[in-house]
């Protein structure tokens, strides 16, 4: 059996019987995947759903009304990067010149219909290129002719290498940053840094992240640019996750949880649109099919926030996603099914209630270390 043979097991039982399960849908599956063996951590993007518009806050068209994706990179006083669909394509890699030129062709036509991503990448991208280039360096003396920077962070001269690159280069300039982001990011903001890229995949494999998803790291990144923003309008810096974005579902989930822009895996592309055979590359079909793919992804895009009732894809929030994990609540801040609450909230109210019920003397910090024991239990 497997899970939507589950799903269809479970609507099936509901039409029959009025009342409520034994066994959870999620716990079903859960034992469908351990008898497969498995090991892979929880797929918590799986439990994350967008709850549809509501009599307060209708639905748009998206075929009648504009349903706005325009993303801007930049601070002010920088020279800011315009994406028309809030994807970077993203990943370090080898490919053929067959590959490229298709790439190429294909994101010169994106702009063209008014639909431009831009492109991420060490190497230097064709010279008749219309969309926007981010280039990855270390030595701030190689940068060619890009519109944007991305350097990778290191404690020791990350601060005087962005200062140096200011002072020569007026486009926007990120930082992909580690695990221990939420120790640093402030310095980096307050050098001037425009953007701050998160690699899933990688901090997840870290000590600090181990036994978390992408969810949480999402959620603490968009919370650390919060903090230091609190009390002030953000003037512009971006939130850029790469990783595990395979889907537009979990772009749009990304997009909820803080992120601004959204790195797609090149090579992932290329593998889902080429068109191969033992000897042969037609680069004019895979070029259509990269645009044909980024249309439909835009389309999407555009048709998940008008369900939602948004007219602007990035007024998506946790609020307006629901959860049947306790884990993807915790971690990510969601709001759980059926309550309307957060799981940390439910832990706060029920510790409330015992204090006040018991009548015993505690003050707020011990209150919250209580709090926070039993969520980690939890986790």
């Amino acid at each position: 059996m497997n899970e939507k043979a589950v799903l269809r097991r479970s609507i099936i039982d509901l039409c029959k019987v009025d009342s409520t399960r034994e066994e959870s849908t999620d716990d079903a599956i859960r034992k469908v995947r351990e008898k497969r063996g498995n090991d892979d951590k929880e797929n918590l993007w799986d439990y994350v759903v967008a709850l549809g518009a509501q009599l307060s806050r209708p639905p748009f068209d998206p075929y009648r009304e504009k349903i706005r994706l325009k993303t801007e990179i930049g601070r002010k006083g920088t020279t800011k990067i315009i994406l028309k669909i809030p994807i970077l394509l993203y990943g370090e890699f080898n490919l053929s010149q067959s590959s490229q030129d298709a790439l190429n062709l294909a994101l010169n036509d994106l702009v063209d219909d008014n639909s431009t991503i831009g492109i991420i990448s060490k190497g230097e991208p064709y010279d008749e290129r219309k969309y926007s280039h981010f280039q990855i360096v270390n030595d701030v003396n190689k940068i060619s002719d890009p519109e944007g920077i991305v350097m990778k962070y290191d404690d020791i001269s990350i601060i005087e290498r962005i200062k140096k690159a200011r002072k020569e280069f007026c486009g926007p300039i990120l930082v992909e940053v580690d695990e221990d982001f939420s120790e640093y990011t402030h310095r980096l903001l307050e050098t001037g840094v425009d953007g701050i890229l998160i690699n899933t995949e990688k901090i997840t494999k870290s000590v600090k992240y181990a036994e978390k998803h992408a969810i949480s790291v999402i959620h603490d990144a968009r919370e650390t640019i919060n903090a230091f923003y609190q009390g002030k309008e953000n003037d512009g810096v971006s939130l850029i996750v790469t990783g595990d974005m395979d889907s537009t579902g979990k772009i749009v989930k990304s997009a909820g949880l803080g992120a601004d822009v959204v790195g797609y895996n090149i090579s992932l592309l290329i593998a889902k649109t080429g068109s191969y055979s033992e000897d042969f590359f037609d680069e004019i079909v895979t070029a259509k099919k990269i645009y044909n793919h980024m249309i439909a992804t835009k389309n999407e895009l555009t048709g998940i926030p008008a369900a939602i009732g948004y007219s602007n894809f990035h007024n998506l929030s946790p609020k307006d996603f629901r959860t049947s994990s306790l884990k993807a609540s915790l971690e990510g801040e969601i709001l759980l099914e059926g309550v309307n609450k957060t799981y940390r909230e439910i832990v706060k109210e029920i510790l409330d209630e015992y204090i006040n019920t018991k009548k015993v003397t505690i003050d707020q910090q011990q209150k919250q270390k209580i709090t926070e024991m039993i969520l980690l239990e939890a986790n």
